[in-house]
């Protein structure tokens, strides 16, 4: 929930991107397991809430919040490790 409200008041300066961050992204969001994915991309790329997302998944929206924190842990690590190399 922290991670959310950082991010819904983070200012709108995007960094851009280059083809090979958007390709190590793809590759990192392949790595998660397929719920962990799916409720990340549901959340960010779809900007569902959760109440949405529970209604087009059937999951709950505590699993799916557990879901998205999960994914990010996950995503944050993998970066840190790859950024530090």
């Amino acid at each position: 929930m922290r991670e959310e409200a950082l991010l819904l008041n983070a200012p709108d300066k995007r960094p851009a991107w280059s083809g090979e961050d958007e390709e190590f992204v793809q590759r990192v969001l392949n790595e998660l397991d397929p719920l962990l994915r799916e409720a990340f991309l549901l959340k960010y790329v779809e900007e569902l809430s959760y109440e949405e997302m529970a209604a087009l998944t059937g999951a709950g929206v505590s699993a799916l919040k557990m879901r998205v924190k999960r994914a990010c842990d996950k995503l944050r690590e993998r970066w840190e490790r790859i950024r530090d190399d």
